[in-house]
């Protein structure tokens, strides 16, 4: 029983030392003439061929301000050999082997749009596999720092297109073309992005002249859809409080010593908002942000109310009745055609309480009657605070309705 355990681990030991000698062997065989220098076809004349499967691992971070793409990027480049051909029986069945990436031809891309290093695959860490018909396999991956232009009309419901491009050094199109292997990007092993969200993507390949060489591209667009509801709930939403609320002031009398505070304030918070939109855009005026020219129109209602605010308050200061209450700019008659049941008493009431004075309703006397110019169907007193509120709740409804339009669109 011991000599057929002797006998046994005789022979494995004699496969494992065969194995290593064969591939010695084929070490020798393979790379004793090899040239990294060389394409690897025996007719120089011919073009290589180089299949390109685009994967995308992550986005990392979309630099708005910079408009920086950075992403984590895996690629499948596989080609064919022809001086690294063998064939496996004649090695003790070896099909593959792994050689040092130094010690192998291979097509050096580079990326012409990186703000950072162009060469990014130049890590000699990644994974090449040949196999015995001179099929190479190399898994190169970088941490890719591409340059996107940014459409910001829409921000923060836009949707944006980053390409990469992947150039091959050295080497025209007469001498080595890219192929894609996929129509689209290979998404498989993407980790989703808490701001952006992969919407489509599309792989294919092109051949642009430079001067008087022709090199063949790969392009890989994708499309980044922005997930808006964080801006929303944090930015535009309070916006739109905020200036929906400074239309208030109007509604506070002028003796209660807050108003123009009020309005001031209301002011000082739209501008801290501004601040904060205007450091996640970048600085380009190609196109101007729909949410910029929505809060600048914000603003600018919210210093109008401010200015008209103020006014008030001088007039009322300068012109107080005998009731302490704000002089009617005019009174509005009220219309003959349109009767309510009791609404004649309660409006006459009013303009009888409100208007007592000699002005363009007409010329009122002790019991109330109404002289020469004035309509006996009655009128509407109309004060500076109301007829202020009316004219910028219609501007803040336009302006918040234009906005949500062309957006919308």
């Amino acid at each position: 029983m011991k000599l057929l355990y002797v006998l046994v681990l005789m022979a494995v030991c004699r496969s494992a030392a065969g194995s290593i000698d064969e591939m010695k062997r084929l070490y020798s065989d393979l790379f004793g003439n090899y040239s990294t220098k060389i394409r690897p076809v025996y007719n120089q004349s011919q073009h290589v061929d180089v299949h390109s499967r685009f994967s995308l691992l992550a986005i990392t971070e979309v630099d708005q301000v910079r408009q920086i793409l950075h992403s984590y990027v895996l690629m499948d480049l596989t080609w064919r050999d022809e001086f690294l051909t063998w064939k496996p029986e004649e090695y003790n069945g070896i099909s593959s082997i792994h050689p040092p990436l130094t010690d192998i031809w291979r097509p050096k891309l580079i990326v012409p749009v990186s703000v950072e290093d162009r060469d990014v695959f130049k890590d000699e860490t990644s994974s090449i596999t040949v196999n015995s018909d001179g099929t190479v396999t190399w898994l190169p991956g970088a941490n890719f720092a591409s340059g996107c232009k940014l459409d910001m009309t829409l921000f923060p419901f836009d949707v944006q297109t980053c390409q990469f491009r992947f150039l091959p050094v050295s080497y025209n199109s007469n001498e080595l073309k890219m192929v894609s292997s996929l129509i689209s990007a290979n998404t498989q092993a993407y980790t989703e992005n808490g701001e952006w969200s992969l919407t489509a993507s599309r792989a294919y390949t092109t051949e642009r002249t430079f001067v008087d060489s022709t090199f063949s591209f790969l392009y890989v667009d994708i499309d980044l859809e922005r997930r808006p509801m964080f801006f929303v709930f944090n930015v535009i939403l309070p916006v739109v409080v905020l200036s929906f609320l400074n239309i208030f002031v109007f509604s506070l009398p002028c003796d209660c010593g807050e108003k123009v505070s009020y309005a001031i304030t209301c002011l000082l918070s739209l501008t801290v908002f501004m601040s904060i939109v205007s450091e996640l855009l970048p600085k380009s005026s190609d196109n101007i942000p729909m949410v910029t020219l929505y809060l600048t129109c914000l603003l600018g209602i919210s210093v109008l109310s401010v200015v008209a605010t103020i006014l008030i308050v001088m007039k009322d200061r300068v012109k107080v009745n005998k009731e302490n209450q704000q002089s009617p700019l005019f009174v509005i008659p009220r219309l003959c055609f349109l009767p309510f049941r009791g609404s004649r008493r309660r409006v006459w009431g009013e303009v009888q309480r409100d208007c007592k004075t000699d002005g363009s309703a007409g010329n009122w006397n002790s019991n109330g009657k109404v002289l020469e110019g004035q309509s006996s169907s009655g009128g509407y007193c109309v004060t500076a605070d109301s007829l202020c509120m009316v004219i910028f709740t219609a501007l803040w409804m336009i302006v918040s309705v234009g906005f949500l339009i062309q957006i919308t669109q």
